[in-house]
């Protein structure tokens, strides 16, 4: 079949198909499907899931010069703005904002919270982290400068949400916590977090980065989660009778697994940032194997529990063996 018989058959299909089949694509997709003809140029706005990530509206080589970076992220912040003006009528399922520094942008942050919020999204992504911290981990906390208004806590039809780097929140202000099926944090100082898994329904949780965890057990009905690069205070049990996927990166804590799934499809443990740790003596090593043996026949054998898939760093490899 000519490439092009089969391009024209897409264009020929009534709008409302073509809004449904960009709604599948990823928001930096559909804007590119505005390149095609006139007709596209309109029909991209009508997608239902929208999502605005610097990172890909900006070029790599802006971040270079201090001026060219500035200016890209000005004309970023115009075009989110010019879009939303553009389709205030028109429903929308998500709505993401993703961008560095904010600060100079908190004005402009609160219209797009505003506007996510009246538009009744089901999935609501705010994330200010900087590109920096998933490679040195080193989050100042001061940089923390977005609050979550009253408004998001209030959204009775989020079914998922993601947090990157604000400076407050509180899962004990949600007003409709039992809706939400998937959760994501990161970078950010996690509090009061323990009673909501508690009563929860989340089918999917993330944690990255978080700072001054004031709970040492993560329980509910979830099927999948993800922790990665947090700040546990000793140790940390895991009560998960419903888990499928399990994955964990960071520092060693000792951990304990309470009422875990019998079988879990994928279990991952990353603790590559204990190789470049500069305390290198037998007595480290041993301890850390010890810990990590623990760890592994805890989960699996002693519990009476199989991984279908079990991946493991090569540190954990090295310091077992």
């Amino acid at each position: 079949m000519d490439p092009s018989d089969q391009a024209d058959r897409i264009s020929n299909l009534p709008d409302i198909l073509l809004v449904l089949i960009i709604s599948c694509l990823s928001f930096k997709e559909c804007v590119q499907t505005s390149c095609l003809s006139k007709r596209w140029r309109s029909v991209y706005l009508e997608t239902r899931n929208v999502s605005f990530k610097e990172s890909d509206f900006l070029s790599p080589s802006v971040y270079a010069n201090p001026i060219s970076w500035i200016r890209a992220r000005d004309a970023f912040v115009d075009y989110v703005c010019s879009w939303v003006a553009r389709i205030d009528d028109q429903h929308i399922d998500t709505f993401g904002i993703s961008v560095s520094y904010p600060k100079t942008y908190l004005d402009v942050i609160e219209s797009l919270i505003a506007f996510a919020v009246r538009k009744r999204v089901k999935a609501l992504v705010l994330d200010f982290s900087n590109p920096a911290w998933t490679t040195f981990h080193d989050v100042n906390l001061d940089e923390l400068v977005v609050e979550i208004p009253q408004s998001v806590y209030d959204l009775a039809t989020l079914e998922s949400l993601k947090l990157g780097a604000v400076k407050q929140f509180d899962p004990t202000k949600l007003s409709n916590p039992g809706k939400l099926k998937t959760v994501s944090f990161g970078w950010m100082v996690l509090t009061n977090f323990e009673p909501l898994l508690k009563t929860s329904r989340f089918e999917s949780l993330t944690i990255n980065g978080c700072r001054e965890l004031d709970f040492d057990t993560i329980e509910g009905n979830m099927r999948k989660v993800a922790i990665k690069n947090c700040d546990f205070s000793i140790n940390c049990t895991f009560d998960l009778p419903r888990v499928d996927i399990l994955k964990y990166s960071g520092d060693l804590f000792r951990f304990e697994f309470d009422n875990m799934n019998t079988i879990i499809s994928e279990v991952e443990f990353d603790f590559r940032v204990l190789d470049n740790n500069n305390d290198e003596s037998n007595d480290s090593t041993t301890a850390e194997g010890g810990m990590l043996c623990h760890l592994l026949n805890n989960l699996l054998d002693d519990g009476g529990r199989t991984a279908t898939t079990l991946t493991v760093c090569p540190f954990l490899l090295k310091v077992c063996i």
